[in-house]
């Protein structure tokens, strides 16, 4: 599996996390958003620490602007759903939200940048990169994930 299909996989359990979600409430609501709030905070500082600098070397730019855009609204949302109370009316909302915003990046990922980097790059530097995204993955889990994301803040490299 290459770096590539790492994040697609990411994407689909988060699409899959928000399915469940929907048909949720209370606790186990709950317990699916932080699962979605840890998922979305170890895929953007994959993102950000190895993929995008990685895209900026084969020569992708402005899409990789965007997606520091897009990952800073989703960190907000993020934060504001892990500071909400379960009964608050506003939770359903920002859930949707964070849904809409992760879909709509997603999509653009998907249809450009990821196709883009996976033309112009040699195989066997997306299968090294990927086993480095795997360790730090399992470095970043032993953390305090939810902490970071509710200060917005994304793990740095060890």
């Amino acid at each position: 599996m290459s770096a590539i299909e790492l994040l697609k996989q990411q994407h689909r359990e988060v699409d899959g996390l928000f399915q469940r979600i929907k048909a949720s409430q209370g606790d186990e609501k709950i317990s699916l958003l932080g699962q979605v709030a840890e998922a979305l905070t170890i895929h953007a500082a994959l993102e950000e620490h190895f993929f995008y600098p990685f895209a900026r070397e084969q020569g992708v730019e402005g899409l990789i602007d965007e997606s520091f855009q897009d990952h800073a609204e989703v960190k907000q949302l993020i934060s504001e759903i892990l500071q909400v109370k379960q009964t608050d009316p506003r939770l359903d909302e920002l859930c949707l939200r964070l849904e809409r915003r992760v879909t709509e990046h997603v999509t653009q990922e998907e249809s450009s940048l990821l196709p883009t980097v996976q033309a112009r790059a040699n195989p066997d530097e997306l299968l090294s990169m990927r086993a480095e995204m795997q360790e730090a993955i399992n470095s970043w889990r032993n953390r305090e994930l939810l902490r970071m994301a509710e200060h917005q803040e994304s793990p740095t490299l060890m």
